[in-house]
């Protein structure tokens, strides 16, 4: 079984124009807020997250970035003074992290900057017709795989 070359020229593109704009935002965010994108993604995660918290797994399955590290990441969130680990009052042995209002602000402070280059990098560089096929494709592979692939034969 092979692609068509039609569709491994757009796998692979994908691919490599993904991992490249994720390095250019993870170093604009580093210049300017000493805050990696993966910091960023799981500030903003908690913050769009009912009462500013979510429980560990539930940051993990959030992430756009993959939930490996996942302790270290709230690990640094909470040296930088962004997030704190607290039980679950309805669960002793589940922790939930919870943004504090310096994540917040912190999330506020590097908004611009992300914003900034997601439209100098990406949306730039793609027409609103392209923007809502790209979208339309992306929606339909992200249903599928939350749904749940199938089995590997």
């Amino acid at each position: 079984m092979s692609l068509s070359r039609e569709h491994d020229a757009a796998w692979r593109g994908f691919l490599r124009s993904s991992a490249l704009l994720l390095r250019v935002l993870d170093a604009e965010l580093r210049a300017e807020h000493g805050m990696t994108h993966r910091t960023y993604d799981a500030l903003v995660q908690l913050s769009e997250a009912p009462g500013r918290r979510l429980h560990m797994k539930d940051l993990a399955a959030a992430l756009v970035h993959s939930a490996s590290g996942l302790t270290r990441i709230v690990d640094g969130l909470e040296r930088s003074g962004y997030a704190r680990r607290e039980p679950d009052p309805a669960n002793r042995r589940s922790t939930l992290v919870v943004l504090t209002p310096e994540g917040l602000a912190a999330l506020e402070k590097a908004w611009p900057t992300h914003v900034r280059g997601v439209e100098r990098h990406f949306a730039a560089q793609v027409s609103p017709e392209q923007a809502r096929v790209l979208a339309e494709v992306f929606r339909g592979i992200t249903t599928n795989l939350e749904d749940g692939p199938p089995p590997a034969s």
